[in-house]
């Protein structure tokens, strides 16, 4: 589609740019149609222009806010407008470094929390109209581990390098399970209490994001669907709109998705 028609699209579509890359993703445009919804991601949202504000619903209560973090499994819907918004897996070990450099202002009776001026500026600085996605991640990471922050534990660094490097399989409890020497209900209990989530709803959020990847390209979503391991196309729609509170559909006028390389934590970049 040319470009002088994209600003003629009725606004429940999103528009704009999304890069994803192992456990971390990123979205800078235009926010369309969305329902409330949870995903297993910690979430980053900004307004792109400095003076903006954003509005994010959770609950029964709004925030009109600069910038905000949005905890993972908390339910919320972001009103119509222009965003920039970070996604980082509960996985992911940058997860643990955004925590600890946040801990000074999450509150512990609220899942969403306002993010400081200072943060939205340095946001801002390394995400906005940046060429290479990767490198604005690099940056945060650097900025953000100036700070000591809590290591993980030996088994969760196992489990996040076994799952880098088998990301794009539909692996089973009994298979990664195999890895750590546990039992099948051992490993889950122990997934779940770490990680807040079931593995089995982890697996299917990591089919979910393995679906965007190739929604950019000309694949019905049918086809989409099957090869993200989902039984149906219709599976694959519930499975979005519970997680993102939008239909794959919306986001067809996206022009391209960037793909990521995996983020390291020897990635900070100075």
């Amino acid at each position: 589609m040319a470009q002088s028609n994209l600003y003629n699209l009725p606004a429940k579509y999103w528009m704009g740019r999304i890069a994803i890359g192992y456990g971390i993703g990123y979205f800078e445009g235009a926010v369309g149609d969305n329902s409330p919804h949870r995903h297993h991601a910690h979430q980053l949202s900004f307004a792109k222009q400095q003076g903006e504000r954003i509005q994010v619903i959770a609950d029964d209560y709004c925030i009109w806010s600069s910038g905000v973090y949005i905890a993972a499994n908390t339910l919320h819907h972001l009103q119509q407008g222009t965003y920039c918004s970070i996604y980082i897996d509960q996985t992911h070990f940058l997860a643990d470094v955004i925590q600890h450099y946040l801990q000074a202002y999450l509150q512990p009776d609220s899942s969403i929390t306002i993010l400081p001026e200072s943060l939205v500026s340095i946001l801002r600085a390394c995400f906005i109209e940046q060429n290479q996605t990767f490198e604005s991640f690099q940056k945060l990471l650097s900025y953000c581990s100036e700070s000591n922050f809590k290591a993980q534990s030996v088994r969760e660094e196992r489990l996040a390098k076994f799952l880098i490097l088998n990301h794009q399989q539909n692996l089973t409890v009994k298979q990664i399970a195999t890895q750590f020497n546990l039992s099948e209900s051992r490993f889950s209990h122990w997934f779940s209490e770490n990680f807040g989530i079931s593995y089995r709803s982890y697996r299917k959020w990591l089919r979910l994001l393995q679906s965007f990847q190739a929604i950019d390209q000309d694949i019905n979503l049918t086809s989409i669907a099957h090869h993200a391991h989902f039984s149906d196309q219709a599976h694959f729609s519930r499975t979005c709109k519970q997680m993102f509170g939008i239909q794959p559909s919306l986001l067809k006028f996206i022009p391209s998705i960037e793909q990521m390389p995996i983020l390291l934590l020897s990635d900070q970049k100075l």
